[in-house]
């Protein structure tokens, strides 16, 4: 416990730094990164402790409440450790452009929400729980709103703020629930409840919609891509790796301890819901043009996958029998880690994007890789990364998910589950391709070819400390991704399962499939390592010999302009996928500037979020008009409002003798 009351103490000091005095402005930011940066390590420290070497955590109890650490609470701990570290590192060079703009502000709320998510973590009863769940909430919702001076941030802001609100109001009503039928509201105790049928599928639909608004999973996703942009780099990078599986770690606690008896619709609505959004999820991040909503819309995507893998777990578990259900929780719960490493990452490169070009539009870059080549190789290591290809992290999570969804259709003889299992690996097998167009046109449209505006040519590298943590978070990528046994160790930890079902010496493996698959990721670095050195002995032995000249062109040379942008990578893909987009293409034909070629054309190109045209507007302009109604009804007439009591009052009274 004392290096987690060490870490508690580092961000309650770091929130006091807010009152520091205006002067004290440039101190105050350094102080409060530093201190955030050695209460993430005491996390990560202690909660590896208990992971990697079995250590004992002593709970706290103040009456009814209670502070706690299983080992199910552990491994978020630790990712939420590490992405502090990082991210806190990052802080301290990113969050220097916001000096004279709320700075203390800055890194007070940034301490205030790390230290509300690992309290969330230890929480041992539902009362703390939902305490520090919403002092996250408020926290976040003022890291996201802290360049109100612009109208989109508060707009994200504020439509976040109500989002994260009706989700805190689900979860409430899940735990009063479950706690209605166990002696206290202790987790403990709430893990012995008792409801009837229909109590627990209420409790269970609340607890989903709660935590899957928290996950950003569809249709409940709206206020993702709009305040991941609005936000500040950093934060966006820790809303994205470490709160998103807050929201995990919160359904798995519910799902595991309070309500382990599952019904098998409960497990095919937490799959089905997770595949469609990984699936739209990738679909409108290759559509989009600003970098920050490219990788919000990925976070969609990830965690679809994740409870996806979930989903898949419940119903193996229901359907088929021995461990083969283990599959599905190890891996939702390797690719929560992984995704949060590689997340973190792609966050950090945006903000170094937009220190360099003042800009997050795909549109204006091009050939920046000359001018930031720390930053493009930290990018590539990432985009690879959510490509999902093989040597990085991305790739051992996403194999694991495939390997559930082959142990389900293999374990089941059913119908319904197989015809499951294709629609799964259909969507899933469109959204792998999808992701790896996404980040090839990511990576490929703002780091190679030619500048496309000024600003990307007069684009300049990050600072060291910016450059620092990206290093350490592709290191991970890269490490985790060759060597994978730690992250199982910890994963297999945290779901009390033999880590030897996955570990076969220096990959990993899985059998339950019936056939036995492995992937062993050091032998195929060693093999392209060797590949790569015979090509080299092969070029450097022979005589080469290169002429570089300007690409024919009819011509004419060639121009910037002539280049693939962003929204003509990504057509195709758009052109396939027209009926669900309703992409809205607007033409605008200007004077004639010149009597030989014409008149000029422009584009516009707009692609609504369909759900929140079909959905959530219409509820939107629904809930106006009630308003209105209700306030014609309140006109401020002290005798319209005795004419309302008297009214109630004789409906009451009739009542009452129809009744009696």
């Amino acid at each position: 416990m004392n290096l987690f009351l060490m870490a508690v103490i580092c961000y309650f000091v770091g929130v006091l730094t807010f009152f520091l005095p205006k002067s004290m402005e440039g101190a105050a930011h350094y102080l409060a990164n530093g201190l955030s940066l050695i209460g993430s390590a005491a996390v990560a420290l202690e909660a590896g402790r208990q992971i990697f070497m079995g250590a004992a955590f002593d709970a706290l109890q103040w009456g009814p409440y209670s502070l706690q650490c299983d080992s199910w609470s552990a491994v978020f701990l630790l990712i939420t450790g590490i992405a502090g570290i990082i991210t806190s590192i990052y802080a301290l060079g990113y969050a220097k452009g916001y000096k004279g703009s709320r700075l203390r502000q800055l890194g007070g709320n940034w301490n205030l929400f790390i230290l509300s998510m690992v309290m969330v973590l230890l929480s041992g009863d539902a009362f703390s729980f939902l305490v520090f769940w919403e002092i996250m909430a408020v926290a976040s919702f003022l890291l996201v709103n802290h360049e109100s001076e612009k109208r989109e941030t508060w707009n994200a802001a504020y439509q976040y703020l109500v989002m994260t609100s009706l989700g805190t109001a689900f979860i409430m009503m899940s735990f009063l629930l479950i706690g209605a039928g166990s002696a206290s509201f202790s987790f403990a105790d709430m893990a012995n409840t008792t409801l009837d049928p229909k109590w627990r599928h209420a409790a269970f639909a609340a607890a989903f919609l709660g935590f899957a608004l928290k996950a950003g999973l569809v249709p409940l996703h709206v206020w993702l891509p709009n305040a991941h942009p609005a936000a500040p780099s950093h934060v966006s990078a820790l809303m994205s790796g470490v709160m998103l599986k807050i929201a995990l770690y919160g359904f798995g606690r519910v799902m595991f301890s309070f309500l382990p008896e599952w019904n098998y619709w409960w497990a095919v609505v937490v799959m089905v819901a997770g595949v469609i959004s990984a699936f739209l999820g990738v679909l409108y991040a290759q559509m989009e043009t600003d970098i920050k909503r490219v990788l919000a819309y990925s976070s969609v995507e990830n965690m679809g996958v994740i409870f996806a893998a979930f989903g898949c777990g419940m119903l193996l578990k229901l359907t088929a029998s021995g461990s083969w259900y283990i599959i599905g929780f190890v891996a939702a719960l390797l690719h929560a880690f992984n995704h949060s490493i590689m997340k973190v990452l792609m966050f950090m490169s945006a903000g170094s994007i937009m220190h360099a070009t003042g800009s997050k539009n795909l549109e204006l870059f091009g050939g920046m890789a000359k001018k930031m080549p720390a930053t493009a190789l930290f990018t590539f290591v990432g985009s690879m990364a959510l490509s999902a290809l093989p040597l990085t992290n991305g790739f051992t999570g996403e194999w694991m998910v495939l390997q559930s969804f082959v142990s389900l259709a293999h374990a089941s003889s059913a119908q319904d589950i197989r015809l499951l299992c294709a629609f799964a690996f259909i969507l899933l097998g469109f959204t792998g391709a999808l992701a790896l167009g996404c980040f090839v046109r990511f990576f490929g449209i703002t780091f190679l070819g030619r500048a496309r505006s000024e600003i990307a040519e007069h684009a300049h590298e990050s600072d060291g400390l910016m450059l620092t943590a990206m290093c350490i978070s592709s290191s991970l990528v890269l490490a985790t991704g060759i060597y994978p046994i730690p992250v199982l160790h910890a994963v297999c930890t945290a779901l009390d399962v033999p880590e030897s079902l996955f570990v076969n010496g220096l990959g990993i493996f899985w059998d339950g499939s019936g056939a036995f698959i492995s992937f062993s990721p050091i032998i195929l670095l060693a093999v392209l390592a060797g590949v790569s050195f015979v090509v080299f002995l092969f070029v450097s032995s022979s005589k080469v010999y290169v002429e570089e000249d300007v690409t024919w062109n009819c011509g004419t040379y060639p121009t910037a302009r002539q280049q693939y942008s962003a929204t003509g990578f990504s057509k195709p893909v758009r052109r396939a996928f027209d009926y669900m987009l309703k992409p809205k293409r607007q033409v605008t034909y200007s004077h004639e500037s010149n009597s030989y070629f014409g008149r000029q054309l422009s584009y516009k190109l707009e692609l609504p979020d369909m759900i929140t045209e079909k959905l959530y507007n219409p509820l939107q302009k629904r809930f106006i008009g009630i308003s209105a109604f209700l306030r014609r009804l309140q006109r401020g007439s002290v005798r319209l409002y005795v004419g309302y009591v008297m009214a109630a009052m004789v409906i009451v009274l009739v009542w009452g003798a129809i009744n009696k």
